[in-house]
């Protein structure tokens, strides 16, 4: 076996280790990105700058820094990074296959309570192809291959990304019938401060929920906080406390009461793909399998239409509540 020369690279894993790094700032961050542990993210950068005979991060209080060595080829690296995706992503589109790995990226309320159910037609016809979600706090780059498809609250500005409005989602306030036996409905606006709400902390980093948000800070009875979709629905369906949640809850359990006031948080749903893998035989079943399921449940769940909400519905305007 020939031996590799020093400052040689052979092993293209080398730079991913070397980025994940460089842009984590930690060992253990960087093995998280990649699927792997603390340790052998050292040992592999360890390897590389023995390498390539140079050192590539200096330690330092708060974790890893690129040395000067590092900052020299990180650029390089980043495009050797960018041209790999490319390579990937023309395969994608050319792949006619219809096996391997889809991936999904999408908020973790549509991908626990909504999607995994209305799969199961789409698994059967196409038994091969492997659906993976991916519930992340930020967007994914589509254009690196993260993930396949997204489904957004917000229109993508990204270049090349092509997207589809497939619907709206509407969140309501919800309680349970145990949760107003014991307190009782608001009946005005002024009584969801006389209320116990559950909060979703994830609802905050969007503009859509803004009037939750601002209900939320002025509120001094947040009896149970939570970033999970999941966990949030568990503590309204056991009483805890008013919700923000997504209208199909009520499909989830006959319990849960949409109350007669609307906070009007609603944003578009937007699915989106890149235009040079999204022609990929797989992946365009998926698109189109999705496109459907939202068309199916567009006029329970996803639709917005003036005079839907149940007559009497009051409108959250927390400026009258300030």
């Amino acid at each position: 076996m020939q031996k590799s020369r020093p400052g040689e690279l052979r092993d293209w894993g080398d730079v991913q280790f070397f980025l994940a790094v460089a842009r984590s700032g930690s060992f253990s961050e960087a093995g998280r990105l990649l699927g792997t542990n603390q340790s052998t993210v050292g040992r592999r950068i360890q390897e590389f700058e023995r390498r390539l005979g140079a050192k590539l991060f200096d330690r330092h209080s708060r974790g890893m820094r690129l040395s000067p060595a590092g900052k020299l080829i990180f650029s390089q690296a980043a495009d050797m990074e960018a041209s790999a995706a490319g390579i990937e992503r023309q395969l994608a589109g050319a792949d006619s296959e219809m096996h391997g790995v889809v991936r999904i990226s999408l908020t973790e309320g549509l991908a626990t309570l909504w999607l995994p159910p209305k799969l199961v037609e789409f698994q059967r016809e196409h038994p091969h192809i492997m659906i993976e979600t991916l519930v992340k706090d930020r967007v994914v780059d589509l254009g690196m291959r993260e993930a396949d498809i997204a489904i957004r609250f917000a229109r993508p500005t990204e270049p090349k990304l092509v997207a589809r409005k497939v619907g709206t989602m509407e969140l309501h306030l919800f309680a349970t019938e145990q949760y107003l036996r014991v307190f009782g409905s608001p009946e005005s606006i002024d009584d969801l401060y006389r209320h116990r709400l559950v909060d979703h902390t994830a609802l905050h980093l969007n503009p859509a929920w803004a009037p939750w948000s601002d209900l939320v800070a002025r509120h001094n009875a947040i009896v149970y906080r939570s970033n999970s979709s999941a966990s949030v629905v568990s503590a309204v369906q056991i009483g805890m406390g008013i919700g923000l949640l997504p209208l199909y809850v009520e499909e989830l359990d006959a319990r849960f009461v949409r109350l007669p006031v609307d906070p009007k948080c609603n944003a578009d749903i937007w699915l989106v793909s890149h235009e040079e893998t999204n022609r990929g035989a797989r992946i365009r079943a998926v698109i189109d399998h999705i496109a459907l399921l939202f068309e199916q449940d567009r006029a329970r769940w996803f639709s917005r239409k003036p005079g839907a909400n149940r007559p009497g519905a009051l409108p959250l305007d927390v400026r009258r509540m300030a």
